[in-house]
């Protein structure tokens, strides 16, 4: 009996261990959000016709790696992006490079800085 007690010590020392390992792990790869600079911008953008054109206009915008927000309200985007990943001249561009719902190869979209 008394051997089947120092196993099972032993099996739990094991797996005390490993979960300990695991959670020290698991905490020195989770990120800091806090730590992240983030910038905002507004653009003042004409030929936003529809809601479709500034959906798409969003999908584009979010598809660039560093933008963290985007909201459109009437032809205002307001964007929240990391100026590490992403530069203003980059987000104007893409922007100006989206389409229309009526014609996906439009560059139609002018963009101006918005002062607020």
């Amino acid at each position: 009996m008394k051997l089947n007690v120092s196993k099972a010590s032993k099996y739990l020392a094991i797996l005390t261990i490993a979960l300990f390992a695991k959670t020290t792990q698991a905490q020195s790869t989770t990120k800091d959000s806090s730590k992240v600079k983030t910038a905002t911008i507004t653009y003042s953008v004409s030929d936003m016709d529809c809601k479709t054109d500034s959906k798409m206009v969003e999908t584009a915008l979010y598809r660039k790696k560093g933008v963290k927000s985007v909201k459109t309200v009437n032809e205002n985007i307001t964007i929240i992006y990391q100026p590490d990943k992403v530069k203003p001249d980059e987000l104007k561009s893409i922007i100006e490079n989206t389409g229309t719902c009526e014609d996906p190869n439009a560059k139609v979209h002018k963009v101006k800085i918005k002062i607020q």
